[in-house]
C-alpha cells in the first residue's frame, strides 16, 4: 500500500506553490504583457481600420456628390452652349435675309434700269424713224398720199401694233 508521509505532502504543496509564484513571475506575468500589449496594438489597428473606413466612405460621398454637380453644371453648360448656337443660327439666318432681300431689291430696280433703258431705245429709234420717214415723204412730191404714207410708215416703224385700230 502507499504510505503517504504528512512532511512529505507539505513540501511537495510548498514546492508547488513556490513553482507556481515562480512560473507567474518569470512566464505568465512577461506573456500576459505581451498579450496585453498586442491587444492594444490590435485595438488601435482596429480604431485606425474603422477611421480610415468612415473616412473613406466620407469622401466617396464627397466625390459622388462632386460627380453629380459636375454632370448638372455639363448640362447647364451643354444648354447654354445650344442657346448660343441657336441665337447665333437665328441672328445668321435674319442677316442672310436681310441680304436675299437687298439684293432682290436691287435686282429689281437693275431690272426697271434696263427696262427703262430700252425704252428710252426704242423711243429713240421711233423717233429717228420718224424722222427718217418725214424726209422721205418730203422728198416726195405728193403731200396727200404722202400724209397717208407717213402715217403709216409711223406706225409700221414705231411697232406700237395700233394698225388695226387706225385702219
Amino acid at each position: 500500500m502507499l504510505n503517504i508521509i504528512p512532511w512529505d505532502a507539505v513540501f511537495i504543496l510548498i514546492n508547488l506553490i513556490v513553482l507556481y509564484i515562480i512560473m507567474r513571475k518569470v512566464l505568465i506575468k512577461p506573456i500576459n504583457n505581451i498579450i496585453n500589449e498586442r491587444r492594444t496594438v490590435i485595438e488601435s489597428g482596429l480604431e485606425k481600420a474603422a477611421a480610415s473606413e468612415s473616412n473613406a466612405k466620407a469622401l466617396e460621398k464627397e466625390w459622388r456628390e462632386k460627380l453629380s454637380k459636375a454632370g448638372a453644371e455639363s448640362e447647364n453648360i451643354i444648354e447654354t452652349a445650344k442657346e448660343t448656337a441657336r441665337g447665333e443660327y437665328d441672328k445668321l439666318v435674319a442677316e442672310a435675309n436681310t441680304e436675299a432681300a437687298r439684293i432682290l431689291r436691287d435686282a429689281r430696280k437693275s431690272i426697271e434700269d434696263e427696262r427703262n433703258s430700252a425704252m428710252q431705245g426704242i423711243r429713240s429709234q421711233v423717233a429717228s424713224l420718224a424722222v427718217d420717214a418725214a424726209k422721205k415723204v418730203l422728198e416726195s412730191s405728193d403731200l396727200s398720199d404722202i400724209n397717208d404714207s407717213i402715217y403709216e410708215k409711223f406706225l409700221t416703224g414705231s411697232g406700237d401694233g395700233n394698225e388695226s385700230e387706225s385702219k
